[in-house]
């Protein structure tokens, strides 16, 4: 029985480049988490104005309460408003 069998040396060139090539992959992963890190921020440490910039909001017509006048629609999205509107007498609401 050989002590070297054939193909041996073969494998342990592949098992070789297989390190090789995982290690320098390793090596490309790190690289490209620190330069994220370097151009990326977290949102947690954006100033208010910025999150404002990133945000919106949908503006539904069920969510605000319309009044007409003069043929006009008048949305109004605060309840407090549109209840103290709605109380104001019809000559006082055209003002």
């Amino acid at each position: 029985m050989e002590t070297n069998p054939r193909g041996y040396g073969e494998r342990c060139r592949l098992d070789t480049f297989y390190k090789t090539v995982l290690k320098h992959e390793a090596i490309d992963y790190i690289r490209e988490m620190k330069r994220r890190a370097s151009r990326e921020t977290s949102l947690e440490r954006l100033p208010q104005t910025m999150m404002d910039k990133l945000c919106s909001a949908d503006d539904y017509p069920s969510d605000s309460y319309v009044f007409s006048y003069c043929g006009y629609d008048l949305p109004i999205s605060s309840q407090q408003v549109a209840d103290a509107f709605a109380g104001l007498p019809e000559q006082e609401q055209s003002i």
